[in-house]
């Protein structure tokens, strides 16, 4: 992977995107999570957050234009020739953040709270 400019504006939108969301309707959210999942067939995405101690996952019902956002950016990022099966992006309070890729595991950085789950990105915890 050979990150251009375009690619690397994206990830600033990615990270724009959130803290802006975050800071407008979170307020004392500590860390927020965005995971997004391609494959052939579909794309998915999901998010959480922690804030004083408990972690929420994000509505796609409810927060349906920050899910829209950030998928297009996700996707954008993808069909310019960067290559993952999943990306997470992590950003705490203070607007640090990384994004991370996965190409092979499907399954790496799930946000759930099923089966015992926390709503942090699985391996996160």
């Amino acid at each position: 992977m050979h990150p251009n400019k375009r690619d690397s504006e994206i990830v600033v939108e990615l990270a724009q995107t959130c803290a802006g969301f975050m800071l407008e309707r979170f307020p004392g959210w500590s860390r927020a999570f965005f995971r997004y999942y391609v494959d052939e067939l579909q794309d998915s995405a999901s998010a959480s957050f922690e804030r004083a101690g408990e972690v929420t996952i994000l509505s796609a019902m409810k927060e349906g234009a920050f899910y829209e956002r950030m998928t297009a950016s996700a996707r954008e990022l993808r069909e310019g020739g960067v290559s993952f099966t999943v990306l997470l992006l992590t950003m705490n309070s203070n607007l640090d953040y990384r994004v991370d890729y996965e190409q092979l595991n499907p399954d790496r950085w799930k946000i759930s709270k099923l089966n015992g789950a926390t709503g942090i990105p699985m391996g996160l915890d």
